[in-house]
């Protein structure tokens, strides 16, 4: 009698790690994927409800354009997130070897810093914001050259800050010194 094949599973005679090596799709990730997509969805509806800016205050892309130019991008990538496996030289065993590893703190804190300075940015303005970012990420993650970061600090936010107001017309939040810079 021929060996059966459980329509589940790999044949009997097959590895089940190869078996799953060897499927188009990682499970994981499309289930990763599937929640991002679906976040996306509902900040794209977001974007819907922005209030019309008036013409005589209007800028030169709308309010929505850089949200939903972000969302786009994640959609993109999110996309091939469950086919990743297939262009990995150790397939599925390299991408799942990293997965086992616990989360390391400074991710945690490095996440609560970002969280926290999005949500001091109305108060604090964007450029400090940046500023701000700009000199305590490099410290947090191991850079002691204060000759370094201290210049990235201020000349990296400068340079956006122009290349935004200047040249491109966003202005950005003013924060607690607008009147300074209006």
């Amino acid at each position: 009698m021929l060996p059966t094949r459980d329509r589940t599973g790999p044949a009997p005679d097959q590895d089940p790690k190869s078996a799953a090596d060897s499927s188009l799709v990682h499970r994981t990730d499309l289930v990763l994927t599937a929640i991002i997509l679906a976040g996306c969805g509902a900040l794209y509806y977001m974007t819907t409800t922005f209030e019309e800016v008036s013409l005589l205050l209007a800028q030169n892309i709308s309010p929505e354009f850089f949200p939903r130019l972000l969302l786009w991008l994640i959609v993109v990538l999110a996309v091939f997130l469950p086919v990743e496996h297939r262009f990995l030289e150790k397939g599925r065993q390299g991408l799942d070897k990293g997965r086992r590893e616990r989360i390391k703190a400074k991710t945690v804190v490095t996440a609560g810093l970002l969280g926290g300075t999005v949500a001091s940015m109305p108060w604090l303005g964007t450029y400090f914001s940046m500023i701000l970012v700009c000199l305590l990420l490099p410290l947090l993650w191991g850079e002691r050259r204060l000759k370094v970061v201290l210049p990235f600090a201020i000349l990296f936010p400068t340079a956006v800050a122009l290349l935004f107001t200047q040249v491109l017309r966003v202005y950005f939040e003013p924060g607690i010194v607008g009147p300074v810079f209006h």
